[in-house]
């Protein structure tokens, strides 16, 4: 890298801060304004949760489903429980005309976030006929007990539903938070275990051995939970994790985003 590229990225920014500011953006709908200031941070982190979640909000606002697909499919690889990338999915399909292919995303979305009036309103834009689309099923009952941290019974209702969808990967983190919510951590820490190993980029699988584990485990842990979600935001958000950052999380941006940001 020559002297002037790192000259132009040499400004170091509490990433919080930054993150701040992007979130005003979005909350007053300035998306096209976001979108930049997102990418700058994934030039620091490149696998960076919150961002991926943060473009999908830009996006959404937007209804730029097409280019949103490739953002969502990298959180769910991440957090295959995050209603809102399977809602940009279920909208993308939509515009393509694949009323079927979109069905199954906003059903996926649906199982997540049942109250959500946008994935109610694709539930039941998409579904053909007098079948009710909104009834409840053993998925969405499991996910109003996590909702509602009725974490014991949640266990028991993924439990069921692991045997009988053992290969979604989406089932098995909901498990796997319920567990460890439920301080039934010998359990938590086996299926984080063993999902790590299967599922690398998971994110619950991290954050249970980081705080269910030993010392081991929570070695292991640290990389992917740097790489994932280093200022520890995500994770605080989505499970209620505790977890603190070794040191403040930063990133590098030109001189023209340094004095964007001390303007505010």
């Amino acid at each position: 890298m020559t002297a002037q590229a790192l000259g132009s990225r040499a400004n170091s920014i509490p990433l919080t801060d930054w993150n701040q500011a992007i979130d005003d953006l979005i909350q007053n709908r300035r998306a096209e304004q976001a979108i930049p200031r997102i990418r700058t941070v994934l030039k620091n982190f490149p696998r960076h949760l919150p961002s991926y979640f943060r473009l999908l909000q830009a996006i959404w606002i937007l209804r730029r489903w097409d280019e949103g697909q490739d953002w969502a499919l990298r959180l769910l690889r991440a957090d295959p429980c995050n209603e809102l990338a399977w809602a940009v999915l279920a909208n993308a399909a939509e515009d393509r005309g694949a009323l079927g292919e979109a069905r199954g995303f906003w059903k996926r979305a649906f199982e997540q976030a049942p109250y959500s009036q946008h994935i109610r309103a694709g539930m039941v834009r998409t579904t053909p006929g007098k079948v009710d689309p909104l009834h409840l099923t053993s998925n969405t009952f499991a996910a109003l007990c996590r909702m509602d941290g009725r974490w014991e019974r949640a266990a028991e209702q993924y439990t069921a539903l692991q045997q009988e969808f053992p290969r979604r990967v989406d089932i098995q983190c909901a498990l796997l938070e319920s567990l460890w919510r439920a301080e039934r951590q010998a359990e938590a820490l086996r299926l984080a275990t063993q999902l790590a190993r299967r599922e690398p980029n998971l994110l619950i699988s991290w954050v249970v051995s980081a705080q269910a584990g030993d010392e081991t485990d929570r070695a292991l842990a640290q990389a992917p939970l740097a790489s994932l979600d280093p200022d520890c935001e995500y994770m605080a958000v989505r499970f209620g994790a505790d977890l603190a950052p070794g040191k403040a999380a930063t990133i590098g941006v030109s001189s023209t985003e340094a004095a964007w940001i001390d303007k505010l």
